[in-house]
């Protein structure tokens, strides 16, 4: 059933379009992807669907009743606000009884007082009247998975990642039809981004989003809505179909601009050849070949091209030698060691808070450390990218910006250009160099800001959170640009596909400024931590069950059989114990490919003597 259609909406802002005749329907639990460039107009689509409810649009339709949750890119929250009272903000009877209580609760514990009590035992009362508890114990358990503890913080205290969470939370909490969520996964960490996957797969409601995550859309949707030079196409089915599909498009226009280019070649000869005659038949023949030249053919614009010139690097790269950092109590980095060799591509995992942008700010000397030293090479050059791109003046013009790092540009052929050619390299037309940085989207101040990061020349590559806000297509550029640099580079990213692409090695932090280090991608990483999981649960399984008395009711077992039942069980408890030596070997940086194929074949070898063991065992109990 559908609950909201839009029919042939379009979109100009100022003198662009954005799109044109949008044509789709949103029906119950369809899960919705908008997809397409920087500046095509997703986030603008997404912002009328949140208003249509409320605002009555000729070209939108919507369900009588419709309940609509939308979710922008940077949720207002006044900063003087607990948590507690965010939440709680709305002025609905039930925000408002249920803030009521919490006050009363926090009062009562300091005060005991008839007076307190009696406002403590009404503000309960009238819990129970609006049948508030079963509301709350759902509040309380969505902020129990969020790791959202004290209530009481106010939010200019808050990270990114926490004011995140607690939007994130908000939506689940009310019953709604449709959820419009604009870059749900921005700022979270990877734990988050897979719990709100779990969420928003469980839904019921109907969801329509803006995302850069390709393994999100690929494991949350099950509809895509591209918009592409100002058309708007739906595909059913998730990320990786709508590539599928999307390629069948493009050859099918390909193969129709083959045919209309002989087509137009001909008629254009037969023009040239100049006829005498002018009968009608000639003059309609003239405004076809009129109308085929003034058609919208493909787009045929070149593509971001990511070739600038690399800097040479020297023998010493950079060492860090047991560096330590704290913020008073908090140890962030503890005693960590490392010297980077040329080509190293490292991932950052960890918790929001575990000290990972701190990590690269003591490697760009923004921060000293408590302890140890920082040390890079003489011809080291860094270059930085930062997760919000705050640098930029927002009054002047792409083209003054970019021109006072430099009028002309060496690509990596060797070819010189002028600023405006390369930021036509860098999808920035001519008829945009004028326009203020303030007025760009996102995703286009985040382009531009790895133009002038690049323009740089850096050797030493440091991207936080670089796949904010940047669309698929930047972001696939950007990968095959990583994977073809030589110097050396090191992101934090919650991205799971950026990260599966681009790093080799991991470094895992944790809340207590340990560092540990992984050899592998993310997806190796979390691959791993399952079988050590697993690993564990066995063994501790083996324990509890061989540390069980036999019975001795029915004494059915020989002495011979006794003996073989003590035997099997130190000899699972050997195997348990070896196979947990062997899973080490998945986490040790010095490890290569040879020792993870050898130890996963020890390890499934271990598992088929561990099962015949058990099963005989277990025959054992069984007769006993």
């Amino acid at each position: 059933m559908s609950l909201l259609s839009v029919n042939q909406l379009t979109c100009v802002q100022v003198i662009k379009t954005l799109f044109e005749d949008a044509t789709f329907s949103v029906n119950e639990k369809d899960k919705i992807a908008v997809v397409g460039p920087n500046g095509c107009g997703k986030t603008t689509l997404l912002s009328i669907l949140a208003k249509s409810v409320e605002t009555p649009n000729d070209n939108i339709s919507v369900r009588t009743g419709l309940r609509l949750t939308s979710l922008d890119q940077n949720p207002e929250m006044d900063p003087e606000h607990s948590i507690l009272e965010h939440l709680y903000r709305s002025p609905t009877t039930a925000s408002l009884a249920i803030k009521d209580y919490h006050d009363q609760v926090q009062r009562y514990n300091l005060d005991q007082s008839d007076e307190i009590e009696k406002a403590f035992t009404a503000a309960s009362e009238k819990m129970d009247h609006l049948n508030l508890w079963e509301y709350e114990d759902r509040v309380n358990s969505i902020l129990r998975e969020l790791h959202i503890d004290d209530l009481n913080q106010k939010m200019k205290d808050l990270s990114g990642g926490m004011r995140k969470k607690i939007a994130l939370a908000q939506l689940f909490f009310d019953e709604t039809e449709v959820l419009v969520l604009d870059e749900p996964t921005n700022h979270l960490d990877i734990n988050t981004i897979e719990w709100l996957e779990g969420m928003l797969k469980k839904q019921n409601s109907a969801i329509v989003m803006v995302t850069h995550d390709r393994y999100f859309l690929d494991n949350v949707c099950t509809k895509i809505i591209e918009i592409d030079q100002q058309e708007v196409f739906v595909y059913e089915g998730n990320y990786q179909t709508y590539l599928e599909q999307r390629a069948q498009r493009y050859a099918a226009q390909e193969k129709q601009e083959s045919r209309v280019q002989s087509v137009l070649r001909v008629e254009l000869e037969w023009l040239k050849r100049g006829p005498k005659a002018r009968s009608t038949k000639q003059k309609a023949r003239k405004d076809r070949i009129s109308t085929m030249m003034d058609r919208k053919g493909l787009d045929v614009s070149e593509a971001l091209s990511l070739n600038v010139t690399e800097r040479r690097m020297g023998k010493k790269i950079l060492e860090l030698k047991n560096v330590t950092k704290s913020f008073g109590d908090k140890l962030v980095v503890s005693d960590f060691s490392h010297v980077f060799e040329k080509g190293e591509k490292i991932g950052i995992l960890g918790p929001n808070g575990a000290g990972k942008s701190t990590f690269l700010n003591l490697i760009m000397d923004k921060l000293t450390p408590d302890s140890g030293e920082v040390d890079p090479g003489v011809n080291t050059v860094f270059g930085y990218f930062d997760q919000h791109s705050k640098d930029f003046d927002p009054e002047i013009s792409i083209f003054e910006h970019v021109s006072e790092i430099g009028t002309q540009f060496i690509a990596h052929d060797g070819t010189k250009l002028s600023a405006s050619k390369l930021l036509e390299r860098f999808l920035f037309p001519s008829s945009m160099l004028k326009t203020l940085i303030g007025k760009l989207s996102g995703g286009e101040r985040r382009r531009l800001h790895l133009v002038c990061l690049l323009l740089s020349n850096p050797n030493f590559l440091l991207f936080d959170e670089p796949t904010n806000d940047l669309d698929i297509q930047t972001l696939s550029v950007l990968e095959d640009f990583l994977l073809n640099f030589t110097g050396c580079v090191i992101i934090i990213s919650h991205d799971r596909y950026f990260m599966d692409r681009v790093v080799d090695n991991l470094l895992v932090f944790s809340i207590h400024g340990q560092i540990d280090r992984f050899q592998g991608n993310y997806t190796d990483y979390i691959d791993t931590m399952k079988v050590i999981e697993s690993l564990k649960k066995k063994t501790s399984s083996v324990k509890e069950t061989v540390s069980t008395p036999p019975k001795q009711a029915n004494g059915k077992l020989s002495n011979r059989e006794k003996e073989e039942m003590s035997r099997l069980e130190k000899e699972m408890e050997g195997f348990e114990s070896e196979k947990a030596s062997l899973a080490k070997v998945f986490t040790n940086p010095s490890s290569n490919d040879a020792n993870f194929e050898d130890a996963g074949r020890q390890i499934k070898e271990i598992d088929d003597q561990l099962a015949k063991s058990m099963t005989r065992w277990e025959a054992l109990v069984e007769k006993e």
